[in-house]
């Protein structure tokens, strides 16, 4: 006859492991650990992802006659904007530096972690407040100028798209502080 070991039914969670290793909004919320901090930016800019696919069903809904159906010629190009921004400032540029960087680089590297967890964690709060700053910026009164923000449409405009500038710098900056480590 043979011995055979037993395994116990449940193991204890791997003190390693990111998910689980803590829990509550407070562990989330103030961590210094890049994986996490990369699945909160991969939530960020898919959340903007969703909303900016919305925008583009509404803009093709609208298409489908060749007449108005149900935006006015200025609501279109306030949407159009909205959605011209949010996908290119909001998801193209944060999406692979700051998700996928945060969360794959240090670990094709093998490093523990990133070199500035703590300026990790603020750069991706200043995105957070910089989008919040971008879109307060956009909504406030329709900005219509395209996601360009070309002149002569931003000269004529009536909305602001100096705060909508400054917004886009403050994203700007939290790209650059992602970019350090």
């Amino acid at each position: 006859m043979s011995a055979v070991a037993t395994s116990p039914t449940h193991s204890q969670p791997d003190s390693d492991n990111f998910l689980i290793y803590s829990k509550g909004f407070l562990s989330w919320a103030l961590t210094l650990d890049h994986k996490r901090i990369g699945l909160m930016y991969l939530v960020g800019v898919m959340s903007a992802f969703f909303v900016a696919g919305i925008l583009a069903l509404v803009l093709r809904t609208e298409l489908l006659t060749p007449t108005e159906w149900f935006l006015t010629p200025q609501q279109y190009n306030q949407v159009f904007t909205l959605h011209g921004a949010i996908m290119v400032f909001l998801f193209i540029i944060p999406s692979v530096p700051a998700a996928l960087g945060n969360f794959l680089v240090p670990v094709m590297l093998g490093a523990k972690d990133v070199a500035f967890p703590r300026l990790n964690l603020s750069s991706f709060y200043l995105w957070v407040g910089g989008a919040i700053f971008f879109l307060s910026a956009l909504l406030y009164t329709g900005l219509d100028t395209g996601w360009t923000f070309y002149t002569p449409y931003s000269t004529t405009t009536r909305g602001p798209v100096v705060a909508a500038t400054m917004g886009v710098f403050i994203l700007g900056f939290s790209s650059i502080f992602t970019g350090l480590n």
